[in-house]
């Protein structure tokens, strides 16, 4: 139980540090979902990916982008 509660925890933190840094709080529960359903390698290096991005190159939001290429890649990096 300890184990799962730590686990929640971990997930929980990575969804606040992606929507803090996608400035996209209106999206958390999307964000805690995807920590739940995807690697947190994957998420990171999406999100790195999409931080690199300039401004003037993001044509909705950071976080419309973000979501677009989970949903576009994540295929084969679920957690089960």
């Amino acid at each position: 139980m300890n184990n799962e509660s730590n686990e929640m925890n971990i997930e929980s933190k990575l969804a606040y540090e992606l929507a803090n840094a996608l400035n996209d709080r209106e999206s958390l529960a999307l964000y805690a979902t995807f920590t739940q359903k995807y690697q947190e390698a994957f998420l990171r290096k999406i999100l790195q990916r999409v931080m690199s991005v300039p401004d003037n190159k993001i044509k909705r939001t950071r976080g419309a982008l973000f979501t677009y290429l989970v949903n576009q890649y994540g295929t084969n990096h679920s957690r089960h």
